[in-house]
Parts: structure tokens; sequence; C-alpha cells
């Protein structure tokens, strides 16, 4: 009797756990929402652990280990298991270095020995501050098994230890080693893909702004592409779903890693409470306006974009003054990039999700790229969340998951698999940043790693 009363105490207590801890508010018309819950339980499981272990002192955020955990937490979410995948025949996986940059290479079994192969360089996601190659490896094997293309992924340095330029450079010079040594790797230099989501996404368009044609096409997927305005119409619909995991506001912390700055800014960016007034009436506030960029179409709540009303009589203007150099920057925020710029852009396939809070950018970008009649494709799915990418398979494979990379193996990657020659620059390029690049930053000065 005794252990009959303490099982029906347990289950309800656990019953009762779960309702509080599977509390996400998912979108509606997203048709498997319980696993979408156990994805949002999973992210904030990973919060808490964090917080207790950084509350007792064992690890730092943001340190090595937090780091693995996070890993960890992902490979077991997209494979079953915390050290993922094991050996595939239909691959040969090198985990090596290029340009002292760590990265995996990927390459169909069937393709080993020829010659003129198409290459993704892949730049993983993160907020620039988590995340790794490793954890990104079931997607990366999933993309070159079924494109038969060779994937680079590229583990560069995270912030905030590497603040911005660092990560960028550490892609920059892996895109330019591939595209320098492409016989030496057996790969095709005019059908030089690049691409990444999120932080990725948001590195893989700011290289091609500067190699421009060079690369044969750019996946753009789930980016952030600019910094200058938070309080978009993706913002506003969607940070009351998954709130607490993928949705955060608190994710901004992110963005202050890359710019070198305090956490405590992190708030000041999202109420747009960084940019002066002066700074609100400019060209760059002009470039990300929604009523010019944004299609109503996307927006869910009509009456939403029909009342977008910026304010411009605020603003923190001793943080204006640290961050300008970079709220000027198209390196960071290529949404901004001039029209002569952004005309010069390869095939560019952009992926956006209807329920991230980031959706704005993606579908903005596509808008200016339409505008300028530079070749652009945009996926865009109603239903779909930020890291929807991750689940194409593993215990919490999701369709939405499925559909995005089976669409992103058909039609991103079908250009560089195509024959034709991308346009070659003559320009050569060792850094994306120089020393004289820098200094025309001088509210900033030289961002320099830290260890």
């Amino acid at each position: 009797m005794a252990s009959r009363t303490t099982f029906t105490i347990v289950a309800v207590l656990l019953s009762v756990f779960l309702y509080f801890y599977l509390d996400a508010h998912v979108p509606e018309p997203f048709p498997q929402k319980f696993k979408l819950k156990i994805m949002d339980a999973f992210m904030k499981t990973y919060g808490h652990v964090m917080s207790g272990m950084t509350s007792l002192g064992l690890i730092e955020y943001f340190s090595a280990a937090d780091r693995k955990i996070g890993d960890w937490f992902i490979l077991t979410m997209t494979t079953g298991f915390p050290w993922g995948s094991g050996v595939d025949s239909r691959l040969q996986i090198t985990d090596t270095k290029l340009r002292d940059v760590r990265v995996k290479i990927y390459q169909p079994a069937n393709s080993l020995g020829k010659k003129k192969r198409p290459v993704l360089v892949y730049f993983h996601g993160g907020g620039w501050s988590l995340l790794s190659a490793d954890c990104y490896d079931p997607i990366m094997r999933k993309i070159s098994r079924e494109s038969e293309v060779v994937v680079i992924s590229v583990d560069y340095r995270l912030s905030p230890q590497h603040p911005f330029p660092v990560p960028l450079n550490d892609c920059f010079d892996v895109v330019e080693y591939v595209l320098d040594n492409s016989d030496t790797l057996g790969v095709d230099s005019s059908r030089v893909a690049i691409g990444g989501d999120s932080a990725g996404g948001n590195m893989a368009a700011a290289i091609s702004l500067r190699l421009q044609k060079r690369i044969a096409l750019q996946l753009v997927l789930v980016p952030v592409l600019q910094i200058i305005n938070w309080q978009t119409t993706g913002y506003m619909e969607n940070v009351l779903y998954l709130n607490k995991s993928i949705n955060s506001p608190n994710s901004l912390v992110f963005l202050t890693n890359y710019l070198n700055l305090s956490p405590a800014y992190a708030h000041q960016f999202l109420i747009n409470n960084h940019t002066s007034p002066e700074f609100k009436k400019s060209k760059y506030f002009d470039s990300v306006d929604q009523k010019k960029w944004m299609p109503k179409k996307y927006v869910r709540t009509k009456d939403l974009w029909e009342n977008i009303e910026y304010k411009k009589d605020f603003g923190n203007q001793e943080l204006f003054k640290k961050v300008e150099g970079y709220l000027k920057e198209p390196l960071i925020s290529p949404l901004i990039a001039d029209d002569e710029t952004l005309s010069g852009l390869p095939f560019t396939y952009i992926m956006t999700c209807g329920y991230d809070f980031i959706r704005d950018d993606g579908i903005m970008f596509h808008e200016k790229l339409k505008y300028l009649n530079v070749k652009t494709e945009l996926a865009h799915y109603p239903e779909g969340f930020h890291n929807a990418l991750m689940f194409p398979h593993g215990p919490l494979k999701m369709d939405i998951g499925v559909k995005i990379i089976a669409d992103i193996n058909s039609s991103g990657t079908e250009v560089i698999d195509s024959k034709g020659k991308a346009a070659i620059l003559n320009e050569q390029y060792d850094s994306v940043f120089t020393d004289e690049d820098m200094n025309t930053m001088p509210s900033l000065g030289k961002a320099t790693s830290t260890t």
C-alpha cells in the first residue's frame, strides 16, 4: 500500500513538473507540437545546467566546457547520442586545418579521385559564441551525401574571447584558401559556394560582399543581417513563441559578445536605444525600413505592418558613440551595403522561417536583391522556427527539418553543380580587415583576441 501511494505521489509530481516544464508557447499551425516542446525543454535544460554550474563556480559561460556541453545537448537532440554519428561508408570525413583554421571536410565516396568537384564552405550558427563544426556534423553529412557535393565545415574561433572581426576572418581565410588551392583539393574554383545559418549566414553574406562573383552561390539561412533595428515585425510577432529557448530576448548577448561589448548593453540593443536620434533619421536606418523592404504578406498580424512607426527622438548617446562604427559597417550588417556592392553578388539562396524573431532580415535582403536584379531565391517556411533545419533526422525528426534540407539540396546546390563558369574577380584579399580598414573606425579601435 505504501509503495502504491509513493508511486502515485511521484507520478503526480512528475506530471506537474512536465506540465510546467513543457510550457513552451508553440505556433498553432505547427503539426508536431510535442516534439517542438521537447526541443524547447532540452534547450531550457541546457540553460538551467549552465546557470547552476556557474553559480557553484564549476564553469564559466562561453568557456570550452560550456560549449562542449552545448554540443552534447544538440547532438543528443539530432542523433540520440551526445557523441554524434559513427563511421559513414558513403563519405570520407577529414578533420584538419586550412590556413590554421580547423575544418571538417566531407567528400562523397563516389567522388574521391575526381577533380573539378563542386564544393560548399559552411559556417555554423550559434550567435558567434556557441556550437561548433562537431555538432553540425550530422547536417553536413546529410548535405554532402544527398547533394554529392564536397562540404567544408569551418570551426571558426568564437566570441567573446575572439570578437569581430576574428570569426569572420577565420571563415574568409578558409574560403580564400579553397579558391586559391582548388586543384589540390580536387574542387572546381568556378563552383565554390558558401553558406551558413544564423550568425553563419551573416558571415556568408559579409564574405560575399567582398568576393562577389568569385563565389558561385551563397546560402543565407535564417540570417541576422542588420543590427540597427531590433523592433521589427518579426520580433514583435514571434518573441511570444519559444521565448525561453530559441527566441529568447537574452540571445542578444551573443551580439554584444561579437562586438566586444559588455552583456549589460544587450537590452539597450533590443529596445533600439543603441542608436542616436540623428542616426535614426539617416540613410542607414532607411536601408532597413520595413515599410519599404518588408512585404506585408509575410506578416501574420496585418495591423502590425500597417501601423509600423519608428520613434526617432531617443537614444543612448554614450553607447551610440561606442558602436557607431559597427552600425555603419556592411560586413556586420550586409543589409545596409550600397546598391553597387549588392548588385555584384552571386546567386543568393535565402531561407527564412515564419516564427523566427529575426525572420525579417532575410526577407528584406531578398527584396533588395530582387530590386537590384540580382538572381535570388527565397525559401520561406511560414510554420518554421529558427533552428528547424537541425531536425531532418534523429529522435526529434520533424517534417519541417526534412523539407528545409531537401529544398537546400535540390534548389540551393544545383547552381554549383551546373557547368556554368562563375565570374572571377582579379582582386586578391589577404584578410577581410586590414589594419588600415580598422583605423577608419576610430570610435572602436582595433578588435583583438583575448585568451
